[in-house]
C-alpha cells in the first residue's frame, strides 16, 4: 500500500535524508515504485543536490511509465553530476521506451566515455542500433557487453535477437540457449527461440519450448499465438484453433493470429468462421497501414529520418502479409 503524505508526516522525526534513500531504494528493488518515488521526495525536499536521489527518483518514475519525467530527473542529476553514469544509462533507457533512439545511443556512448568498461550501457546501445537496423552493430556492442559480464542474460537475448534478424537462426538458437542454461526460466530467451524454431520450420520442437513459456505465463498472448502457428503448420488445425481463439481473446488486435485462424477453418471446411477471420485481420492491417503512414510521415518531418524509415519498413511488412 502507498503511504499517505499525512502517513510520511507522523513518521520519526530522526528518519533522516539518508535513511528515506535507503529506504527508496529498497522500495524499488521490491518493485513498489510509488512509494519509492514519496520516499526520494522526502530526500529531495531537505537536499534537491542530491543527484542520487534524483536518479532513483527517474528510475521508479520510469517502471510506471512516466518515462518523459524520467528524463527530467536524470537531467537534473546530470547538471549535479555530469559523470552519473546511471543517470546516462537511465535516461538512455527511457529515450529507448519513446522511440527516440538515436537520443537512446548518444546518452549509452556519454556513459561509456565515464566509463568504457559499463556493461549495461553496451548492451542498451546495442538495444538501440538494432532498432535502428544496425544489427551486425547491435551484435558487436551485446559481444563487449558480453565480455565484460559473461552472465549477462538481456546481452545474450538481444544478440540472438539480432542474429535472427539477420536470418542466422542457428547461432541465433545458441544465444537463447546460454541464457537458459543460465536461468532455465528466462521467458523472453524461451519465446524467442521458439520463433527461432519456426523460422527454422521446426515446429514440433517449437511447440516443446512454447509450451514451456506457457507453463510459466498461461496467457501470454504471442506463445498462444506462435503454438497456434505451429499446430497449424502441421495441419493439426482442429488444435491450433483453441489456441489461436484464446490468443484472440486476450487481444482482439493480432492480425497474424486472425489469418492462421482464418487459414486453420478454411482447411477444416468451416468457410464461414475463415471469412469472419480474414475480415477481422484485413480490418485491422487497413488501420495500422493507416496510423503507421501518419507517424512515418510525422517522423520525416521532425527531422527523424531513421526512425521514420523504421516505420515505413515496418508498413511493408504489414502490406507484405
Amino acid at each position: 500500500m502507498i503511504e499517505s503524505p499525512e502517513v510520511l508526516e507522523n513518521m520519526p522525526a530522526h528518519k533522516g535524508g539518508r535513511d528515506y534513500y535507503l529506504e527508496g531504494l529498497a522500495l524499488g528493488r521490491e518493485g513498489r515504485h510509488e512509494e519509492a518515488i514519496l520516499a526520494f521526495s522526502e530526500v529531495l525536499s531537505v537536499d534537491p543536490n542530491n543527484s542520487r536521489a534524483w536518479v532513483g527518483m527517474g528510475f521508479n518514475l520510469g517502471k510506471l511509465g512516466r518515462y518523459a519525467e524520467e528524463i527530467d530527473c536524470c537531467e537534473k542529476a546530470i547538471s549535479l553530476d555530469p559523470r552519473s553514469v546511471d543517470a546516462w544509462n537511465y535516461k538512455g533507457f527511457a529515450y529507448g521506451m519513446l522511440e527516440r533512439f538515436l537520443d537512446k545511443v548518444e546518452c549509452c556512448e556519454k556513459a561509456l566515455e565515464i566509463d568504457p568498461e559499463n556493461a549495461t550501457a553496451w548492451n542498451n546501445k546495442g538495444v538501440a542500433l538494432g532498432m535502428l537496423g544496425k544489427y551486425e552493430s547491435e551484435i558487436q556492442c551485446c559481444e563487449r557487453a558480453l565480455e565484460l559480464r559473461p552472465r549477462y542474460l538481456s546481452a545474450w537475448v538481444n544478440k540472438g535477437f539480432a542474429l535472427g534478424k539477420l536470418k542466422r537462426y542457428e547461432e541465433e538458437i545458441l544465444c537463447y540457449d546460454r541464457a537458459l542454461k543460465i536461468y532455465p526460466f528466462y521467458f523472453s530467451a524461451l519465446t524467442k527461440k521458439g520463433m527461432a524454431l519456426i523460422n527454422l520450420k521446426h515446429f514440433r520442437d517449437a511447440i516443446d519450448i512454447l509450451d514451456r513459456a506457457l507453463s510459466l505465463d498461461p496467457d501470454h498472448v504471442n506463445s498462444l499465438y506462435l503454438k497456434g502457428l505451429c499446430l497449424s503448420m502441421l495441419k493439426r488445425h482442429e488444435e491450433a484453433i483453441p489456441c489461436l481463439e484464446k490468443a484472440l481473446r486476450l487481444d482482439p488486435t493480432n492480425a497474424d493470429a486472425w489469418v492462421v485462424m482464418s487459414n486453420s477453418c478454411f482447411m477444416l471446411g468451416r468457410l464461414e468462421e475463415s471469412a469472419k477471420a480474414f475480415d477481422q485481420a484485413y480490418y485491422i492491417d487497413a488501420r495500422e497501414v493507416r496510423t503507421g503512414v501518419v507517424k512515418g510521415l510525422s517522423l520525416l518531418k521532425s527531422g527523424r529520418i531513421d526512425d521514420a524509415l523504421r516505420c515505413f519498413s515496418e508498413i511493408f511488412g504489414i502490406l507484405l502479409r
